[in-house]
């Protein structure tokens, strides 16, 4: 085998595409540790991990301490870049004992105290969301898709979708695992971060209601979708304003107050509603009657408002005519 033929097929592509989709475990380790020793970029692996590890919290495979060898030797003996040491804190189940933790801390600061000063404000939003970056595999009740929309460096809003994922966290970890994102500067498009703050998260079955959006609270112009259950509140809201308009219709007309018709339902939606309606003319049940037999209009009456009298007389009655009207034609022939 030339050298060409095997540095073609050692170089795999890999970035944002394969740390969200790559299913196994196994397949999603090589790939990330081949992109390693192929490039030699400590920075964007680290990155890399950190991502997968916010990817496992919303996923039910498992995805759960990736490329754990390789990160260790980094993390107790290699060479780890200033820009990314701070990171180190996500993985520290990664390590088993305390005496390798503090290695750990050794090895990246100058003492413990410089590693509490710089990590404090992390490792306190970190440790309720680590059993969640750690998981492992997770019961999955539906299928559903994530879909969030981030700002970018220059504040522009975007969307990302992430497929086959559970719901397990409040709003408010959901909302901290993704801002994770935000510390990561290897997803790049056109040179520019593309996730610096998450804005909104749907979990997509029927998209109805959103999970967070945080322009609710930033953004008093902003109108955010509506729940089920709120359409349904203003719905009942508007029957109910419709009801009261209705009675004080009566009111005006005492002449007739059992007649809620004559104020046409077009008009009082008018009253209560800023978008005027069309003027069209409203049907009264009795115009959709129109062409209706007497006959089955007795017929379709109940048995207890039925006269069975007055319809043995009317049967009679049509039956003696057609009667005459037969003999009359049997003269003629």
């Amino acid at each position: 085998m030339t050298e060409k033929s095997h540095m073609t097929k050692l170089a795999q592509p890999f970035g944002k595409r394969q740390v969200f989709t790559l299913k196994k475990h196994d397949t999603l380790t090589k790939r990330l540790e081949s992109f390693l020793f192929e490039t030699n970029k400590t920075a964007e692996f680290i990155q890399y991990a950190v991502a997968i590890m916010i990817r496992n919290a919303f996923s039910p495979l498992n995805l759960s301490f990736i490329a754990k060898k390789q990160i260790r030797e980094l993390f107790l003996t290699g060479k780890v870049p200033a820009s990314v040491r701070h990171l180190c804190i996500y993985f520290q189940d990664y390590f088993e004992t305390e005496e390798e933790w503090t290695t750990v801390i050794n090895h990246l600061y100058k003492n413990q105290q410089e590693f509490d000063q710089l990590t404090e404000e992390a490792r306190l939003l970190i440790e309720p969301l680590r059993p969640a970056l750690i998981s492992g595999e997770q019961a999955v009740d539906r299928k559903r898709n994530l879909k969030a929309s981030f700002l970018d460096e220059t504040g522009k809003m975007h969307n990302w979708s992430l497929s086959n994922v559970v719901c397990l966290h409040s709003p408010k970890k959901h909302m901290a695992l993704l801002n994770i994102l935000g510390e990561l500067t290897v997803f790049q498009k056109d040179g520019l971060r593309q996730f610096t703050k998450v804005v909104w998260l749907d979990f997509a079955i029927d998209e109805r209601s959103r999970d967070f959006d945080i322009r609710n609270d930033e953004d008093f112009q902003h109108k955010s979708k509506k729940t089920a259950p709120e359409k349904s509140e203003n719905i009942l809201s508007n029957i109910d304003t419709l009801v009261k308009s209705t009675g004080s219709n009566k009111k005006r007309n005492e002449s007739s107050p059992n007649d809620i018709r004559q104020y046409p339902v077009e008009e009082q939606a008018q009253e209560n509603d800023p978008i005027k309606l069309k003027n069209k003319p409203v049907k009264q049940p009795m115009d959709r009657m129109k062409k209706l037999k007497n006959d089955n209009f007795l017929n379709n009456q109940s048995k207890n408002d039925r006269n069975l009298e007055v319809e043995k007389a009317v049967r009679k009655a049509s039956k003696g005519s057609k009667g005459k009207k037969n003999r009359k034609r049997n003269k003629r022939k």
